[in-house]
């Protein structure tokens, strides 16, 4: 009887091990640089064809190799940095099991150009699907230059699994910038398709090469962080508790120079923000941990992205104690008038956002001329909020024009009926706060507890093409509930035949604002609101990559954004509903979400993460209270809308408690 078991073939068992270790053309450029600064490089050049795709080709000016050791590096398991077991707990490299290059050349076709300073010539030696094809003495510089090509053509399966050519590209560059926070001492020039994208110098500390990758803005607005504990010591940047991101994206932590991905030192750095920094939020970090090479275990993992560390709960209170330290320095200095610090970093402590600095400016040198002079926005805002209908649900004071902006009542625009000057700070406040109007101050509870009819608002700004929508059958009419009021300053409650309805406001207004969202791709456009000062944003390469393919997706929603030389961009507008939020840290969470570890290639999938992430933002919050025109509003728009149970996150937006339910309550069944 034939045996079940069998010896796999050697070429399945090298294309399985590359399996575990060559994911994409990301893991392939993440390998072969730390061969690189393993061999001592001080000068990286990396070129990306196709997003790394078609091929990749990385030069460095380390030592180079012998070239009797030349075929043994594509052999498995052949290294020279381990003798015997207990070399894995003193490794101070980043390769150690002999697996790169095989892995590499199994599912790919490598050519390597190498030669030692001594040597008078290099070698060349091509490996394709794992095989030795050539090796030959040839002319070459001291280092090592490999091109790597014909990338996963002997596994077309998992070719199908490679995304966009932009999103393996903003892989690529991820892979780089990790590698290039760590190693500030060696210059890194990137080319895509034969056109530089990067240039970074050698910087003499972490502190300047973390604002050569990641731009000044961001190291300018981060703390420094210093502790040691026993043998271990930590020392790095993280971000004031009020610069705030949508996932961990912007989280960088090193053990003795290598990226990892752990959980104990994520939940590390977010205990020590706890009460800081709002639920769901996380801030930008870079720090780098110093432990004895015995007390962390690197072979747990194939890519070596996960270590696991002999005394992680010392670690986990060093981590903590640093950090916290940290920011409590921030407050210290702060309420003492910012003492001991250097001018530069007080004025940054006390300065207010960018965006509001640069409109203060604008204030000293601009006034609008007009007529008459007008109330200031905000206490306009206070005198004619307690009229129904003085502002509608996005804040509105004036018609629409035909052209997306704004005229007063009499329609004069901003112009009075006087040669007066109008102070600009009139317009600037209805510019970055339009939707913000109806949630500012004097919105008080429409009824003091009387029930009564939702009130019928006044429609002379925005004229309703629909007052008294008709509900689909077996839909619930909101507009001819009766309201009661809110309670809890989140929940809107209503009396129905049925029992008593209630209805989440946020829920309610973020399925509003998705599917005014979402219309907009089937011609109906979003109202834009221009920004009085475009907004100029500094990305990393890869952020930029991606927002400039996705950009199309932006421009659909009201968010005008161009290239603005490098890797800036300069936001010039808004969506109206979400011009009262800071356009930097907008266009941040946007591209997290789009660069999130659940980002799919298709354009309709990245477009609805983008609309429901608008409409959260822009969407009443829950505790913020409603008059009664806002609240018809909600009503009116819910009605119209050919689905309204759930908000896009698939939470209900209103629940009922029959009258049976009410009755089985107080026990009168």
């Amino acid at each position: 009887m034939e045996p079940k078991i069998h010896l796999l073939p050697e070429e399945l068992t090298h294309k399985i091990a590359a399996g575990e270790v060559i994911e994409r053309p990301a893991s392939i450029l993440k390998e072969l640089m730390e061969n690189a600064l393993d061999a001592g490089a001080t000068t990286l050049q990396i070129e990306i064809e196709k997003g790394g795709c078609a091929s990749l080709r990385i030069i460095d000016d380390g030592e180079g190799m012998d070239p009797a050791d030349v075929p043994l590096a594509f052999r498995r398991h052949a290294t020279s940095k381990l003798a015997v077991f207990d070399d894995l707990y003193r490794l101070s490299t980043f390769g150690f099991r002999g697996e790169a290059l095989p892995s590499i050349a199994a599912i790919a076709r490598v050519e390597l150009l190498t030669r030692q300073p001594q040597a008078i010539a290099g070698t060349r030696i091509v490996v394709e699907n794992g095989r030795i094809q050539e090796v030959r003495e040839t002319g070459c510089p001291v280092g090592t230059a490999i091109f790597v090509s014909r990338i996963f053509d002997a596994v077309p399966v998992r070719k199908k699994f490679l995304k966009t050519e932009a999103t393996e590209q903003a892989a690529c560059l991820e892979v780089i910038t990790r590698t290039a926070l760590s190693h500030e001492g060696v210059k890194i020039r990137v080319l895509s398709n034969g056109r530089q994208l990067w240039d970074i110098p050698a910087a003499p500390d972490k502190g300047q090469r973390l604002g050569l990758v990641l731009g000044k803005d961001t190291r300018d607005a981060l703390l420094t962080v210093k502790g040691v504990r026993g043998s271990m010591g930590i020392s790095g940047y993280i971000s004031r508790p009020e610069i705030a991101r949508s996932n961990t994206k912007s989280i960088y932590c090193y053990v003795n120079g290598r990226y990892v991905r752990d959980p104990l030192l994520n939940h590390a750095i977010m205990t020590a923000y706890r009460n800081l920094m709002e639920s769901k939020r996380y801030p930008a970090a870079a720090l780098f941990l110093e432990i004895p090479p015995e007390d962390v275990d690197v072979n747990v993992h194939p890519a070596k992205l996960e270590v696991r560390f002999r005394n992680p709960r010392e670690l986990y209170g060093l981590i903590v104690e640093a950090l916290l330290h940290s920011l409590a320095q921030l407050s210290l200095d702060m309420g003492a008038g910012h003492s001991g610090l250097s001018p530069t970093a007080a004025a940054r402590a006390t300065a207010p956002p960018a965006y509001q600095t640069r409109i203060e400016e604008a204030l000293k040198r601009y006034t609008v001329y007009g007529g008459k002079k007008k109330l200031p926005y905000r206490d306009a805002v206070k005198e004619t909020s307690g009229r129904p209908g003085a502002s509608g649900m996005h804040g509105f004071t004036g018609k629409r024009t035909d052209r997306g902006g704004f005229s007063s009542a009499s329609g004069k625009g901003g112009e009075g009926e006087s040669g007066d000057p109008i102070p600009i700070s009139t317009e600037i406040a209805q510019i970055t706060g339009i939707a913000s109007s109806y949630l500012s101050g004097g919105l008080g509870t429409p009824s003091n507890g009387v029930p009564h009819h939702v009130p019928e608002p006044d429609n002379d700004n925005e004229p309703d093409t629909d007052p008294d929508p008709t509900p689909a059958a077996g839909e619930r009419s909101f507009t001819r509930m009766i309201y009661l009021g809110q309670t809890g300053g989140t929940y809107l409650v209503f009396s129905d035949p049925d029992g008593l309805v209630l209805v989440d406001q946020h829920a309610a207004h973020e399925r509003i604002l998705y599917e005014q969202f979402r219309q907009s791709g089937a011609g109906e456009k979003v109202i834009a609101q221009p920004l009085l000062l475009p907004e100029v944003v500094a990305l990393s390469p890869a952020d930029f990559g991606l927002l400039m393919e996705n950009v199309d997706i932006l421009k659909e929603t009201g968010m005008e954004i161009e290239p603005f030389g490098g890797h800036t961009v300069v936001i010039k507008s808004l969506p109206a509903i979400l011009g009262h939020l800071n356009p930097q840290g907008l266009l941040q969470d946007l591209i997290g979400q789009l660069a999130g570890e659940g980002a799919t290639v298709s354009w309709q999938d990245k477009r609805n993460k983008v609309l429901i992430s608008l409409a959260c933002k822009g969407a009443v919050k829950a505790g913020q209270t409603l008059s009664g025109p806002e609240v018809s509003r909600i009503c009116q728009d819910l009605d119209r809308l050919p689905f309204a149970a759930t908000c896009p996150h698939g939470r209900p937006v209103w629940i009922v408690i029959t009258g049976r339910q009410l009755a089985r309550l107080f026990k009168r069944t």
